[in-house]
This record gives structure tokens, C-alpha cells and sequence, in this order.
């Protein structure tokens, strides 16, 4: 939106004021409005703030649609152009949308008007992107009425804008109830979506020489919105530096600070110096203007370099016309030479190739600490879409999880010094993941982990037989298992992902049509939870696990026989030659596999025992000492030798399967450039025991229809002094 010209010598006098507790009378002989009590401190914003991946994205406005009327309305509303061009914003790692909503369309129809938001938000959350909802709007046409909106004006940028509420309804007190009642009701109806990251309550208030006379309808939304005090943080954004009492209103009741700003980099860098005075974190939701020096080739990377939100003006050009300057019309329509906003042209081509591709560049770094390109992970397979989520929570940990196989590909923890440390071996792109010989890093592992003898079992008398992929044997689903399937991926939260699959009924030879959901979440106690469900309408057996492979002192850093290990199991199931279990649950006190006390993997992997022998190393699952069934109990603890990374397991599984890749050869090059090297990783597969099906004493694998099939388990990380 056009704003007046930064004048650094107001906003310098204002911060000035608002940081020291004698203000001189020069500046202002009152102090400033103050905060309700409902106002987030600055520690609360910076943990919301750190809880999120970098924020970038673009205000966003169909190509189609002149104004919010037309954007909202249901006559014009469009969900194909919306997933379309959210689409080329998904593309380049938009993760955030700044949407203008209107007060008539909900006072036609409030009902047809939140649907239509909860439409468009399901659509933003499938392109992985959450949503930014501006409420009332003081720029450009001051006279909006419902219908069909005015046509477009060639060439003049915004020529059909709204006002919202409009002038004079925005001084009209008696208006005030019908708005109070349009801001609760949104904010009430979506005050935990998670959706939804800010509610952004009155855009540039004071602008078209309204000033200060829109200071009262600015404090009444801040009030209706501590009301309702949604979720997620409120601001107003900053705009104009010389309207003193609306920008100390604005500021001090604030959740997060949110700012415009259209100007080059030396006097941007002094408005995000000035701004970090408040303490609190920062997003510029209006920037990039070609034609006023402010650029993506230039404020982005500033933005980025000091981790302050980024949210342009313009994403397509289409009717709104914002491709032309504010003040330099092009009556006859013609292009302009220079484009003011936007990125692409309606058919998704960028209107500057290097612009997106600086763009890609930024938004697929994950942090200092951590190197991978998400673009390596956007891919087409069977027809559905691939790609790279992160995880993060408070504390900097950070998980990577791609959905094809729905496979931890990093997960980054600290260690005792505090440095980040992947502590999962993983691939650096979905082509290497796709490798013939396959393997199942970080995979998820269905329909049934492990292996089933013979590579076949019978229910109610009918036997089904399987692929055998490992010697005789069926291992870990079959040929296409799990891990070699595009997973539907939702991203609910910055710590929480959920992925969903239909495996058909006889796929890979198992009976029924079992719908799995496996949700992965990065809690603020440091634990990755997974949490397996699935649901069947035959008869089935089903038997998930998570195939990740772990070294905690970080991938590729060599051997793991010096980690200390520990497993709650006082027995386990001894296997034949072929590592299928032989029907017996034995002790393993006085075996290579008592590890009821702490000892190190490598202390007993080379023993003479049989059990060893066979499995060239552990290779067995482990019958855990519960309590009772379905609760959530500890398995395991592993502690690296090197950086004191402890992670601590617990699972409501009945079992556990120690794998010290015992068969790795360092056929793959990991994504940090080492080797899947002999016996550099350890996994712990929390399951029902192998070959359950065909064994009746084991704890039962089938599930039946109407009955849920549900377990959980949890990998914990403590950095150790």
C-alpha cells in the first residue's frame, strides 16, 4: 500500500521516548497509551516467533479479483485460481500469506463468508502456507459497496480498492456494534487455528489524511480482540512515522511488531534498528517496491540476515493492477517497463527468473547449522507431490521429514557444548531416496515391520502369501512397503506433522483396505512422538514401525560400538538361520544381549554366541518388561560417547528390535557427505514381535474392522554434561 516517505527523524524521536522514562516535551509532553494486560510480553513473542521457520510470503489477492469484495464475496469467489497461484508461492518456499478480508461480505452472509475462509484455509494449508487476516484497511476507494465490483482502470495501480469499513463509517461510532460483532465473530470461529498465524487488526489506520481520527475505531478492535483473545498473536502494523499517537497506540499493544516499509536498504536497516528497541520480534508485512529501490535482490537477504519476518506486496498480477507505481499511471495499459509489485504473471511464469531463483536460494535454507535443499525434495511420484517438512520446536530442535516413505530424513539436536548435531543418517535429495537397492532410512515401516517367515501367514484359514524380499522371508511390507509410497502430508503446527495412507485391500498380498495416519510431533520436551493409526475393513495383520538410524555423534561420524546402551527387556526372541524368531521367549541374562546395565555396543558385538553369530551383530527384538499393555513405557537409553547426546525411548509397544547395521557397506553417500559405513548407526524399531502372524504365543498382530489399531512412541533427547 502506498505510504508517506520514512521520515527516520520521527520514528528515531518516538523509540527514543517510548525506551527512556523522561521523555523531553520536544518530543511529546504525554506519555503513551498503555497496554492492556492481555498484551504479550516480549518474552512470550520471541518464543511464539522461535517456535516458526523463518516467515516469508507475499499480501495476497487472486488475479482475478479487483478488491477483498471480489476476492470473498460467493458469486466470485475461486478456489481453483486460489490453489493455483498459492501453488507458484508453495513453489519458490512461500510459507505465509498476508489475505484482506471485508466487513460486507460477512454482513451478507456470515455464515457463507467463514466457510469460505475455512475453504481457503484448508487450500493454504495443503500448499504448506499459513495465513496472515487483515481486518480493517484505511487505503485507497473510501466507499465500498457489496455486488459487482467497479471494473478495472487501465493502467492505475489499485484503482479499485475498498476501504474497510470505508470513510465516514470508519468515525461512526454508531457503526461500531455491526463491526464489533463481524471482528468477534471471525476471531471466535478461528481463535485455534493453527492455520492461522496472526491476525493483522487494521491496515495503515490514519492513512488518506484520516490521521488521528481513526484512533478510535483502532483502539476498539484491539479490545474486541482481547475479548476473544485468540491464539495467535494481534498487531497493527507501522506505517507511517510521524502519526505519534497512533503509532504508540499501535506499539504498545502489539503482541509481535509488525511494519511497512518501501524504502532502500540504508534507511530499511535504520527503521529495523530503531524497531528492535521494543525487544520484540519482527515482520515486515508490506515491502518491495522495484521502482523505490526496495527489491528482493536487496531487502531480502536483509530481512533474512536479521531473521525479521518477510511478507512483500504482491504475489500475481492480475486486476488489482499493482504492477504499476503508485503515483505513474500508464493510462493506456501497457506494461510497464519496470513492474512496481509482484512476482508472477497469471500463468506462473516469474516476471524475473533471478528474482524467484534468489528467492528459492533463501527460503530453502533451514539454518546456519543445517544444510539441506528442500528443492531436492519436490518431486512428482505415482502422480502425488514430494517434498521437505520441518519441525521445530522452542529449544532449535529441528526435524526433517520428507513424505515420500514419510522418512525422518535429519533430526538435530545439541550436544553437550550446545552445537546442533544430526543424529539421524539420512539422503540428500527424493532421487537417491529412490535408488533401486532402496534401504529404509528413517522410514516408516508397514504394513508389517520386520519379518514373516516363508513369506506368508493364514487367517481364518486362508493363507496369504507375500513378496519375499528377504531370502525366503517377507521383510518390512514387501516390495513396495510403506517406505517407497507418497504419504498425504498436513502440517497442523510448526511441530507437527501428520501423514495419511490407503493401502489397498491385497496390496503387497495383505488383505483389507487399511487407512494408516502417522502423526510426527516436536515437542517443547524435546521428544519426537510418533503416533501410528489404522483402521481396516478385513481382517487384517498390521505391525508399524519407524526404521530410523540413529548415531548420536551425528551422521557420519564413524562407529557407534562405543555408545552406551541400555534396554528395559530382561528377554528376547532367539532366531534360526534366517533371522525369523524361533517361537521362544528366553532370558538374556548370561548372553551378549543382557543389556538390563549399561554397557557400550560394541563390548559383546563380536562375541562367539550363536544369536550373534547369525545377526553378524544384534539383530533382535528385544521383549520389554511392561507393566501393562498399551502404556507408554521406557525401552531404551543410548548415550553417544562423543557428544553426550542421550536419547531415552519409550514406546506402548510390547517390543523392540536393536539393528547395528550389521549389513550397511557404505553403498550411500548421507547427506553430510559420509558413509552409511558397517556398523555406523543403530536402530531401535519399536513393534509387535517378527513373524507374530505365524506365531501364536507372540502378542496378536491382526486387527479387525471396528476396531482401531493404535500405538505411540517417543525418542527423548537430553544433552549431557
Amino acid at each position: 500500500m502506498k505510504i508517506k516517505h520514512c521520515l527516520v527523524s520521527y520514528l528515531f524521536l518516538f523509540f527514543t521516548y517510548q525506551a527512556s522514562s523522561q521523555a523531553t516535551k520536544k518530543v511529546r509532553p504525554t506519555p503513551p497509551p498503555q497496554p492492556t494486560s492481555k498484551v504479550w510480553s516480549a518474552e512470550k513473542a520471541n518464543v511464539w516467533y522461535n517456535e516458526h521457520n523463518w516467515i516469508t510470503g507475499a499480501n495476497f489477492i487472486p488475479s482475478n479479483a479487483i478488491n477483498q469484495l471480489e476476492m470473498w464475496q460467493e458469486s466470485s469467489f475461486d478456489p481453483e485460481t486460489i490453489d493455483r497461484e498459492l501453488g507458484y508461492a508453495e513453489g519458490i518456499g512461500f510459507n505465509t500469506m498476508r489475505v484482506f478480508l471485508h466487513s460486507l461480505v460477512w454482513q451478507q452472509d456470515s455464515v457463507g463468508f467463514k466457510n469460505r475462509i475455512n475453504k481457503y484455509l484448508d487450500i493454504s494449508n495443503k500448499h504448506n502456507i499459513k495465513t496472515i487476516f487483515v481486518f480493517f484497511d484505511d487505503c485507497w476507494n473510501k466507499e465500498p459497496k457489496p455486488g459487482v465490483q467497479p471494473p478495472v482502470k487501465p493502467g492505475i495501480h489499485n484503482s479499485g480498492w475498498m476501504q474497510d469499513p470505508g470513510d465516514p463509517y470508519s468515525k461512526d461510532t454508531t457503526v461500531y456494534p455491526s463491526l464489533e460483532k463481524y471482528v468477534k465473530s471471525i476471531l471466535r470461529g478461528f481463535r485455534t487455528d493453527k492455520r492461522i498465524l496472526l491476525w493483522d487488526l487494521y491496515n495503515e489506520p490514519g492513512n488518506n489524511n484520516k490521521r488521528d481520527s481513526s484512533m478510535p475505531l483502532l483502539r476498539k478492535v484491539f479490545s474486541w480482540a482481547r475479548d476473544i483473545n485468540p491464539e495467535q498473536p494481534v498487531s497493527v502494523g507501522l506505517w507511517a512515522w510521524d502519526f505519534y499517537e497512533l503509532n504508540a497506540f499501535q506499539s504498545a499493544n502489539s503482541d509481535v511488531i509488525t511494519y511497512h516499509n518501501y524504502e532502500d536498504v540504508p534507511l530499511h536497516s535504520r527503521v529495523m534498528d530503531l524497531l528492535k528497541t521494543t525487544g520484540k520480534p519482527l515482520i515486515c508485512t508490506e515491502y518491495m517496491a522495484r521502482t523505490r529501490k526496495s527489491t528482493f535482490k536487496d531487502i531480502f537477504p536483509l530481512l533474512k540476515k536479521y531473521n525479521v519476518g518477510a511478507i512483500n506486496w504482491g504475489l500475481v498480477a492480475g486486476k488489482t493492477n499493482t504492477m504499476y507505481a503508485w503515483d505513474d499511471p500508464i493510462p493506456t495499459g501497457d506494461e510497464p517497463k519496470e513492474w512496481f509489485h509482484d512476482v508472477f504473471r497469471k500463468d506462473g511464469t516469474p516476471y524475473k527468473k533471478d528474482e524467484t531463483e534468489l528467492i528459492k536460494k533463501f527460503t530453502s535454507q533451514i539454518s546456519p547449522d543445517i544444510s539441506l535443499d528442500k528443492k531436492a525434495f519436490q518431486s512428482t511420484i505415482d502422480g502425488k507431490n514430494t517434498n521437505l517438512y520441518l519441525l521445530r520446536n522452542r529449544n532449535n530442535y529441528t526435524a526433517a521429514i520428507t513424505n515420500y516413505g514419510g522418512r525422518v530424513v535429519g533430526l538435530w539436536v545439541p550436544d553437550k557444548k550446545g552445537k546442533l548435531t544430526d543424529v539421524v543418517l539420512g539422503l540428500a535429495s527424493i532421487r537417491e531416496y529412490q535408488q533401486p537397492s532402496g534401504g529404509a532410512f528413517g522410514a516408516l515401516i508397514g504394513r508389517y515391520g520386520n519379518r514373516i517367515a516363508k513369506a506368508k501367514f493364514s487367517l481364518d484359514g486362508k493363507v496369504y502369501s507375500l513378496a519375499a524380499n528377504n531370502g525366503q522371508n517377507s521383510i518390512h511390507g514387501g516390495v513396495k512397503g510403506f517406505q517407497k509410497v507418497v504419504w498425504d502430508a498436513r502440517q497442523t503446527s510448526d511441530k507437527t506433522l501428520e501423514l495419511t495412507y490407503l493401502s489397498k485391500d491385497m496390496e503387497e498380498g495383505f488383505p483389507g483396505n487399511l487407512l494408516v495416519k502417522v502423526t510426527y510431533t516436536l515437542n517443547d520436551n524435546n521428544e519426537l512422538k510418533i503416533d501410528y493409526e489404522a483402521t481396516t475393513d478385513k481382517k487384517t495383520v498390521v505391525n508399524l514401525t519407524n526404521h530410523s538410524y540413529f548415531n548420536l555423534n551425528g551422521e557420519g561420524s564413524g562407529p557407534i560400538t562405543d555408545h552406551t546402551i541400555q534396554i528395559n527387556a530382561s528377554s528376547y526372541t532367539p532366531v534360526d538361520a534366517t533371522l525369523i524368531p524361533i517361537g521362544k521367549v528366553e532370558p538374556v541374562a548370561g548372553t551378549p544381549l543382557d543389556f538390563t546395565t549399561p554397557a557400550t555396543i560394541g563390548s559383546r558385538i563380536n562375541d562367539t554366541h550363536e544369536q550373534i553369530k547369525i545377526g553378524n551383530g544384534y539383530d533382535h527384538n528385544f521383549v520389554l518388561n511392561k507393566a501393562g499393555p498399551d502404556k507408554l513405557q521406557l525401552a531404551a537409553i543410548v548415550t553417544g560417547d562423543k557428544t553426550g547426546i542421550e536419547m531415552q525411548v519409550f514406546t506402548t509397544e510390547p517390543g523392540v528390535q536393536l539393528y547395528t547395521s550389521n549389513f550397511n557397506k557404505g553403498m550411500y553417500t548421507l547427506k553430510g557427505g559420509g558413509k552409511d559405513d558397517y556398523r555406523s548407526a543403530f536402530c531401535l524399531e519399536t513393534q509387535h514381535f517378527p513373524d507374530s502372524p505365524n506365531q501364536p504365543a507372540f502378542p496378536s498382530t491382526v486387527v479387525t474392522p471396528g476396531k482401531a489399531y493404535k500405538t505411540s512412541t517417543v525418542f527423548k533427547f537430553i544433552s549431557t554434561k
